[in-house]
């Protein structure tokens, strides 16, 4: 394979979900004898986050005007045929398009495929993403619902489905759950609920509010709801909560480090995670790394039957979905939690499984080879 290039400006330090997925496939594919260089921002020595890789890297600067001459001066530095990878088609793939760059792949992840508003000015971006997706050899979705939503607004893209991947052994700890709930300061003699995600609106938080206050005082007494994130619905939430009486059995954890999420996967019980597909509000889950964290941390899930979230919780084999805002189909499980506990324990054994020897980075870097030798 010739060398490759990847353009992301989402890289670490950052700690998101497509800096780490940069972060991965990239080392995944160097290490598979692939000789990468990255094309980013400038990173802040001082910064927080997670470490990059030992990578050929070419620095941009971090200036929202100046960065794209640079990329510009970058890429017509390059062999024309050299194969580019980009994270997400905006700016970074529109740009390698406008210099004529036609040996490209573009990653696609969900929201920033969603159809636009109504307006001159989404008219002429929708216009522009169709371009570039069309362009490019193959744009590489995270989902099946991904790819539909690529294939509807760009019917002559060439696509594919390359699921994410996780690091298995980073979510696997040693310590036992009641140690893990003593460093965390949550309460040993409950069962422990777990969402982790920013706090919008469309993450249906809410559906697991209404669930729990349709328990019985004695099944709630049982149970502990912790949150961990941050964002802009946060105040909303907690004013939801307390009005429907729940703040003693809901912990507000705010963010948390990477570093830390596989002992709070640990500590919890079932992981859920309530999301929505608010088109309107162009919120949906393109995949949903956080149910693929958690199951390999051994915990088992519950999502929704909404955007990519089925690619990344198989019913039966660490989880299981219910329909958007079902709070009842919720509750029910929530039941299961507190009647027959082996039940839930038992997805999370095979959710672990199934994590280890399908999901791993390895099998995600193997795919993705897979694609650009294909295509």
């Amino acid at each position: 394979m010739n060398d490759l290039v990847l353009l992301s400006y989402d890289y670490p330090p950052n700690d998101g979900g497509i800096s780490r997925l940069a972060a991965a496939f990239s080392s995944g594919l160097a290490a598979d004898g692939v000789a990468v260089e990255v094309c980013t921002l400038g990173g802040n020595a001082t910064s927080e986050g997670l470490p990059r890789p030992e990578l050929a890297t070419v620095e941009l600067p971090r200036s929202r005007i100046w960065r794209e001459f640079a990329l510009l001066r970058y890429l017509l530095s390059r062999p024309k045929n050299i194969r580019i990878i980009t994270t997400v088609w905006n700016p970074e793939a529109t740009l390698a398009w406008l210099l004529g760059r036609r040996n490209l792949y573009v990653l696609a992840h969900g929201n920033e495929v969603m159809p636009y508003p109504q307006g001159m000015t989404f008219r002429l971006k929708a216009w522009l993403r169709k371009k570039v997706l069309a362009s490019a050899r193959c744009v590489i979705c995270n989902s099946r619902y991904t790819e539909h939503l690529v294939s509807s607004i760009a019917v002559d893209a060439t696509t594919a489905v390359v699921n994410p991947g996780v690091d298995t052994a980073h979510f696997n700890v040693e310590l036992t759950q009641d140690e893990a709930r003593a460093r965390l300061g949550l309460p040993q003699n409950k069962r422990l609920l777990l969402s982790v995600s920013r706090i919008d609106d469309y993450k249906g938080h809410d559906v697991v509010l209404d669930a729990l206050v349709a328990l019985t005082e004695e099944q709630r007494r049982q149970l502990h709801y912790v949150v961990a994130g941050k964002g802009g619905h946060l105040k909303a939430l907690q004013r939801r909560a307390s009005e429907l009486g729940l703040e003693a059995s809901i912990s507000w954890l705010g963010f948390v480090a990477d570093e830390s999420l596989p002992l709070l996967y640990k500590a919890a019980d079932l992981f859920v995670l309530c999301t929505r597909e608010d088109k309107a509000l162009r919120g949906v889950e393109g995949f949903g790394m956080v149910f693929l964290e958690a199951q390999a941390a051994g915990l088992a899930v519950v999502g929704t039957r909404a955007g990519g979230i089925p690619d990344a919780v198989r019913e039966g084999r660490g989880g299981w979905l219910i329909d958007q805002d079902d709070s009842l189909a919720f509750g029910k499980h929530l039941e299961t939690l507190l009647n027959r506990p082996e039940q839930v324990n038992e997805q999370g054994r095979l959710g672990q499984e199934r994590a280890r020897t399908e999901c791993g980075w390895r099998q995600y870097t193997q795919n993705l080879l897979d694609v650009l030798e294909k295509y």
